[in-house]
């Protein structure tokens, strides 16, 4: 009946919407993501999941420190020779089913000022994490851009000698410079990128009408996508991952987000075409939503957010509305684990997947 049901509303939504029709893909995100160690110890065993692709982290290897990913966005600067062991990890993996991956960067620990001229440090770092994704083989980047260190995008947060020092105006139009400063030092790695961004350009522009972009967490971060969009190859593709759908349970949802990723959020970048030419739209689904408030069971799912059946409805919404990527996060359930994945929600996306294929070819006739 689900499936009947979806089919009709779907097939609408795409005839009235004129939505690309590329093969969609569920990509792994969450606290178990894998080192490169892991996943050439483990890739067969992990590609009996149903997705299409992983993020994973890079380990540094005979010197103490966190992983590459989180270290990125700080003034020390990477030394290549310290990744070999990783990119030896990747080329030794042998992935069949998981053709899209992305390696992970967040912008932790977020402390060098945009007017430091150590900044230019952090664009190596990250030079250096494309120049691996390109050698493995890898899609591209995972760019999460939320501040869980100093709060790098929120103008009336920063210290008080900061603001004294400079406007917010002029920090947008540093931010911007430091935008193409990142993008350029990429693309110089890797032409034909994709970013797949848990918060991506939308963010900051669609709740501006309520919050100032000086008050906003995610005030500058406009201004660094405009960077990022003023000298992005022809190839970049910019994946906004809209992980604010992460409890959507309603196809409604999914559609209005899709507006406001592209046609609400164009007119805050001064080149539509381009923002057209590179943006596109994608989703997050947490299969174990707000478990510390909802709970979270492995024996009775009806106690969980998304019971099995939920899930599979919201990502089969969420496949068949997004231009390409919907990235699955978790906490407490755990792919790797068969002890912390269920064979419910491991089938779940199965079901998902297949409901989204079956509308694609109703869609096609």
């Amino acid at each position: 009946m689900f499936r009947v049901a979806i089919a009709g509303i779907l097939v609408g939504l795409v005839a009235a919407s004129s939505i690309a029709a590329p093969r969609k893909k569920i990509i792994e995100y969450g606290w178990d993501v894998p080192d490169t160690a892991y996943l050439r110890e483990h890739i067969n065993e992990m590609e009996k999941i149903p997705f299409d692709g992983i993020v994973f982290k890079m380990n540094p290897r005979g010197f103490p420190g966190r992983e590459f990913g989180w270290r990125a966005f700080s003034r020390e600067r990477f030394d290549f020779e310290h990744m070999k062991p990783n990119i030896e990890d990747l080329k030794a993996t042998k992935f069949k089913r998981f053709t899209d991956n992305f390696v992970q960067l967040t912008v932790y620990p977020g402390d060098v000022d945009w007017f430091d001229p150590d900044w230019s440090n952090i664009a190596h770092n990250c030079a250096l994490l494309a120049r691996v994704a390109k050698l493995a083989g890898c899609k591209g980047i995972m760019f999460d851009p939320e501040a869980y260190g100093k709060p790098i995008w929120q103008y009336n947060a920063f210290d008080a000698d900061k603001k004294e020092a400079h406007t917010f105006k002029q920090y947008a139009h540093k931010v911007r410079l430091r935008g193409r400063e990142f993008m350029s030092a990429i693309n110089a790695e890797y032409p034909d990128i994709t970013l797949l961004c848990l918060f991506g350009p939308s963010t900051g522009t669609v709740n501006w009408a309520e919050i100032k972009p000086e008050d906003s967490g995610f005030g500058l971060l406009r201004y660094f996508f405009q960077g990022i969009l003023d000298v992005a190859t022809p190839g970049t593709i910019i994946v906004d991952g809209w992980e604010s759908a992460y409890g959507y349970k309603e196809l409604k949802k999914f559609v209005r987000a899709r507006r406001a990723m592209l046609e609400e959020t164009a007119p805050f970048y001064e080149d539509p075409k381009k923002f057209a030419q590179h943006v596109r739209c994608g989703f997050g689904l947490w299969i174990d939503y707000d478990w510390k408030n909802h709970g979270w069971s492995y024996d009775d799912f009806s106690k969980n957010y998304f019971s099995p059946d939920d899930f599979s409805k919201a990502l089969a919404y969420a496949l068949q509305t997004t231009d390409e990527y919907v990235w699955v996060y978790s906490e407490e359930l755990r792919w790797w684990n068969p002890a912390r994945a269920p064979k419910e929600y491991i089938a779940a996306l199965a079901l998902a997947r297949e409901i989204a294929a079956g509308n694609a070819a109703v869609k096609s006739r």
